[in-house]
């Protein structure tokens, strides 16, 4: 019985030191309080986060009058909303970031870009 009491404590010692297996990605709600919405400093509000492979980005606007589209550096860059480009339309979109690499999201609504709509964040893996 000793000897069985001492292995469950040992056993339950070294699964101590051993790495969480538990997932640990946050969800981040794009814009805090403020939501996707013109008038919000992107690039500040990304600024000193440490996005994962795992982690959600929530984009919660009001669908009437923005949406969220996922595109590349150029389409960023320059505020142009590719034919093929994934669009999101419900005010309350979830976009898991499931590889490492830069994200770019604008909003396609025709101005709201390059009034600022826009996020591009760096996703380590």
């Amino acid at each position: 019985m000793a000897l069985r009491a001492t292995l469950i404590i040992t056993a339950v010692a070294v699964a101590a030191l051993l790495p969480s297996t538990v997932s640990t990605a946050a969800s981040y709600r794009v814009g805090d309080d403020s939501g996707w919405e013109i008038g919000v400093d992107y690039d500040a509000w990304a600024a000193g986060k440490k996005f994962e492979v795992g982690d959600t980005l929530e984009f919660l606007y009001s669908e009437a009058y923005h949406n969220v589209v996922v595109v590349d550096a150029q389409s960023y860059a320059s505020c142009a909303v590719p034919s093929n480009a994934p669009t999101m339309a419900s005010g309350d979109d979830r976009v898991a970031l499931r590889r490492a690499g830069r994200w770019f999201f604008i909003c396609g609504v025709e101005g709201h870009c390059d009034s600022g709509m826009k996020l591009a964040v760096d996703v380590h893996g």
